[in-house]
């Protein structure tokens, strides 16, 4: 058996192998940015929470915790425009702006990359399966016995890179779209509150 799936694996050539290397790598890729991000929602959920259950008195002692939180970085600027002496609400409102666009920025790095992979993923296996077909067609141009028992392992080898771009793409695109549900609802509610605390007398 192992012997039929060596062979099958040379017919369909180390161009398919090579498919199936990049695949791992774009998964492991894939993986590690869905882990970290993962973790960075956690961390940014914690700084909310504690954030909402926090007295605006208290906020200093523990703006370390704190640094997640987008409601916390209105809430800086605009404790710091107002330490300022400065009272233009359209300044404040743009600055605020500013500020938010960073942060949404910085936490929704790398969101590219899982969109990248979702799209390049699944062409990539396709590529392989057709590639690796066809060459085992070619390399049996000709020959008639055996011909069902050499091609089946082989057809076989080559759809498994169709099997792994989707196994690598649709992780990647149920968490993209994870990821851009949770970060919109996250800047929709900064938003909110920064409307509110602006116009707050």
């Amino acid at each position: 058996m192992s012997m039929k799936w060596l062979l099958s694996f040379q017919m369909t050539g180390w161009f398919t192998g090579g498919i199936y290397v990049v695949l791992i790598l774009l998964s492991v890729a894939s993986w590690a940015l869905i882990f970290q991000k993962l973790s960075l929602l956690r961390r940014i959920r914690r700084a909310e929470a504690l954030f909402k259950a926090t007295r605006p008195e208290d906020l200093e002692s523990i703006q370390g915790r704190l640094a997640a939180s987008s409601l916390y970085l209105v809430y800086r600027e605009k404790e710091q425009f107002r330490a300022q002496g400065k009272k233009d609400r359209e300044c404040l409102e743009e600055a605020i702006r500013v500020s938010l666009n960073e942060h949404f920025q910085d936490v929704g790095s790398g969101m590219s990359v899982l969109a990248t992979i979702t799209s390049v993923a699944p062409f990539l296996g396709l590529l392989g399966t057709v590639w690796g077909i066809m060459l085992i067609f070619s390399k049996l141009h000709g020959q008639v016995a055996g011909v069902s028992e050499m091609v089946a392992p082989g057809v076989a080898q080559a759809l498994l890179t169709t099997i792994g771009g989707l196994l690598v793409a649709i992780p990647a695109l149920f968490f993209y779209n994870y990821f851009s549900m949770i970060l919109k609802h996250l800047s929709n509610e900064a938003e909110n509150y920064a409307s509110r605390l602006i116009y707050l007398k």
